[in-house]
């Protein structure tokens, strides 16, 4: 009887061990389980193949709206009438259509004034606004608009990013569930990794949506300035007999200076002249 109880108790106790091992183990576990199911190829945005064949995106079902997202721009360069009363007028369209101006630099050049805008318009009313800038110019030098479609961008930004949080959730879960400081440290830095790639998303998604909702346009503006005759000034006979002492003033002074810089060869010329006298008289 003491050997069958004896028995027993070996057969629990092992069990116990096991058990432990196995709870210490089993958030590693679920940690690599979590890493290899929600790796990066696996998170990103792919087009996947439904039973007739058409290919579709892989985040979304056939009964949910995609909607399109556009990046509007335009530029267009003009000459004005008056840049003041341009500039006056352009403001006050700017009021009308709740644009902002983000960035305004003017130029005084030798033959036109220049004013250069960069412009945020709604992008319902983008169309409307560039249509109202036309007949304020004298003269359209040059315009275009350009379209960009970056709704595969939201789609695979919206993706990552709801992949992402839902491993944040299941990272803090499995760190409810956390027995030892390894453990607890490893899912930690991993959450704060998750984190930091969440934020980078939702602040990538939040420039692309400022993109769309509000469309850009660079407007450069100028004025021609008016030519003017400027008559060449002709100097009378009293000026020019003035002008003629002063030159020869001024050349007389430049000719002694000369003649004073000369003054080694002078110096070498006497020498050669005293020398050739002492020989002839010896």
């Amino acid at each position: 009887m003491n050997k069958a109880l004896f028995l027993l108790l070996s057969i629990f106790f092992l069990t116990a061990c096991v058990d432990k091992e196995n709870s210490n183990s089993g958030d590693l576990e679920m940690m690599s389980a979590l890493e290899e199911s929600w790796s990066p190829m696996n998170e990103s945005t792919k087009l996947s193949t439904d039973r007739s064949g058409r290919s579709m995106k892989a985040s979304f079902s056939e009964d949910e709206a995609i909607e399109t997202k556009i990046i509007t721009t335009g530029s267009v360069t003009m000459e004005a009438v008056n840049i003041t009363r341009f500039n006056d007028e352009l403001k006050a369209i700017i009021a009308k259509y709740d644009a902002t101006i983000t960035n305004e630099n003017s130029n005084d050049y030798d033959r036109r004034l220049e004013s250069n805008y960069t412009i945020r318009v709604p992008k319902l009313a983008f169309k409307t606004f560039f249509d109202v800038l036309k007949p304020m110019a004298k003269k359209i030098e040059s315009q275009s608009i350009n379209a960009q479609d970056v709704t595969e961008q939201f789609i695979d930004i919206e993706s990552r990013l709801k992949n992402r949080k839902a491993l944040e959730e299941r990272y803090r879960e499995i760190l409810k569930q956390a027995k030892n400081v390894n453990d607890i440290l490893n899912i930690e830095r991993q959450l704060n990794q998750i984190r930091s790639e969440i934020e980078s998303q939702e602040g990538r998604l939040k420039y692309l949506n400022d993109q769309v909702d509000m469309s850009t346009i660079q407007l450069t503006a100028y004025q021609i300035k008016p030519y003017t005759y400027e008559a060449e000034e002709i100097d009378g006979f009293g000026q020019k007999i003035k002008q003629s002492i002063a030159n020869g003033w001024s050349s007389l002074i430049g000719g002694i200076i000369w003649v004073i810089s000369l003054w080694p060869l002078a110096l070498i010329i006497v020498l050669v002249v005293i020398l050739i006298k002492r020989r002839r008289k010896t």
